[in-house]
């Protein structure tokens, strides 16, 4: 039911005139995801006009080609179909990573020319260059400069204020600082300046927090925001005591004059891809994603069908490799060739996950204990082989078991489930899944040793059963890629 009518007043009658003519709008920012956008389509546009460029060249001013100038769309399809997932790979969509003006040209670059030797070799379907050399170095040289070129500018653009969100931040508790800070760690590629702090509280007035100023109190907002120009209201308060009527009457009007609001937790989620887990508090319907069921279910048979081609497959390619790395483990520490650890697994039922073995024998003589980078149980063999992922490979047979999967939150022992379950919120919905050979807290966070990495790689694996996918699916399967190539494992 609408308020009574003695109690409405003109929307535009609640605010002065002075107060509206300040938030007029200006340009907005542009979001983490409309970056990648435009990141995207600047890379598409340089690799085909070095493409074109080359075609024309070899065809209309070289005269290298006796027939005349034309171009074929899947000479572009197949271009692109190899520079995303490579790109993906070498991190070249990493935003903390382009920030670098730098880094991210020579990342780029180094990708292109290698794009380039790709495609001349793939047959049929690929551009005519391979006839002509010259033409070939012209598309590999455009490429590399011109890519290398975009990024500079890219991070250039990304740099402009005018390109930034302006955010107030509502709640100057731990919520808020945790979020300045880890916005403070992404640098300008975040694209959002933190105007400063809004609190209701009498002790938090005039503090600085996270080097942000509080500017004032809830019935301050509206003209706080009008008058600092900010886009958006991110409202880190999460005690639900502190959430009233007039502090959402507050809000409303705030929407209501064009200032977005948005919620903490996901607002996070957006800038870091993972789940502010400590500061949910009882609000557990945040993790909750809005997934059509059928969709869930349809892309739960596909992945069973992936599971068990992978399994398959895998095993096959493994098993001439068996001997071999059994001898190197047994020259270097005599003793069993396998490890089978019990692990918790979907509904919390356990099952034994099959490892080649890394440590030392009896390595747990004294107990489970958590696996370190300088860990002196590890072998030297051992050490390469955690490194590079191979230990991890007789889990195929745990795929076509279906006690595993292909990606998912990894599988805990059970002596550290029942000691994270304690002191972690939420920890226990990583079990609505089955665990996975690799996931998006591995390709994300280093490997974990101790509860403070538990608590970080439970808010990459929350977000992924929120936001679990193909396309997150693919996306952690080339990362996945790149951690076995960098040899990032222990």
């Amino acid at each position: 039911m609408g308020r009574s009518a003695e109690h409405v007043t003109p929307f535009a009658a609640q605010f002065p005139a002075t107060t509206i003519a300040r938030a007029r709008p200006r340009l907005g920012g542009l979001h983490l995801s409309e970056r990648r956008l435009l990141l995207l389509v600047g890379d598409v546009t340089f690799l085909s006009l070095a493409l074109l460029g080359a075609l024309w060249l070899r065809f209309s001013v070289l005269g290298e080609a006796n027939e005349p100038f034309f171009v074929r769309w899947y000479w572009w399809a197949v271009l692109l179909a190899l520079w995303f997932p490579l790109a993906i790979i070498a991190r070249c969509y990493d935003l903390r990573r382009v920030g670098q003006s730098l880094e991210s040209a020579v990342r780029a670059t180094i990708m292109a020319g290698g794009v380039s030797a790709l495609y001349l070799v793939v047959p049929i379907v690929s551009a005519p260059l391979t006839r002509s050399r010259l033409a070939w170095f012209i598309f590999a040289l455009l490429a590399m400069v011109g890519m290398g070129l975009w990024r500079i500018v890219y991070v250039g653009l990304m740099r402009q204020s005018v390109l930034s969100r302006r955010a107030l931040v509502i709640g100057a508790g731990d919520a808020g600082r945790v979020l300045v800070e880890t916005i403070d760690g992404l640098g300008p590629t975040a694209g959002v300046e933190v105007l400063g702090f809004v609190d209701d509280r009498p002790t938090m007035q005039g503090r600085r927090i996270a080097g942000r100023a509080v500017l004032g109190t809830y019935d301050e907002l509206l003209s706080l925001a009008s008058r600092l120009r900010a886009d958006e209201l991110v409202v880190a308060v999460t005690e639900a005591g502190e959430v009233s009527g007039t502090f959402l009457n507050l809000l409303e009007r705030c929407w209501g004059h064009g200032i977005s609001v948005r919620p903490v937790q996901l607002y996070f989620e957006e800038i870091t891809g993972a789940v502010m887990v400590q500061h949910i508090g009882p609000n557990l319907f945040v993790l909750m994603n809005g997934q059509d069921a059928c969709y869930q279910r349809l892309w739960g048979a596909a992945r069973r069908l992936i599971d068990i081609a992978v399994g398959f497959v895998g095993s096959l390619a493994l098993a001439p490799l068996i001997p071999f790395i059994a001898l190197a483990i047994y020259l270097d520490s005599p003793g069993p060739i396998f490890y089978w650890q019990q692990r918790v697994g979907r509904r919390g039922e356990l099952f034994w996950l099959a490892k080649f073995r890394s440590m030392v024998p009896n390595a747990e003589r004294d107990g489970a204990v958590w696996a370190a980078n300088d860990d002196k149980r590890i072998t030297r063999v051992g050490r390469w082989l955690r490194k590079t992922r191979i230990d991890e490979l007789p889990q195929l047979w745990n795929l076509l078991t279906g006690s595993m999967t292909l990606i998912g939150p990894r599988p805990e022992r059970p002596e550290f489930v029942r000691q994270l379950d304690k002191v972690l919120p939420y920890y226990g919905i990583r079990h609505s899944v089955k665990p996975g050979l690799t996931g998006w807290a591995q390709v994300r966070y280093r490997y974990g040793s101790n509860v403070d990495d538990a608590l970080l790689k439970l808010q990459y694996d929350l977000y992924y059963l929120k936001h679990r996918g193909p396309v997150l699916d693919l996306l952690i399967a080339l990362e996945t890629v790149r951690v076995i190539l960098a040899m990032e494992g222990i």
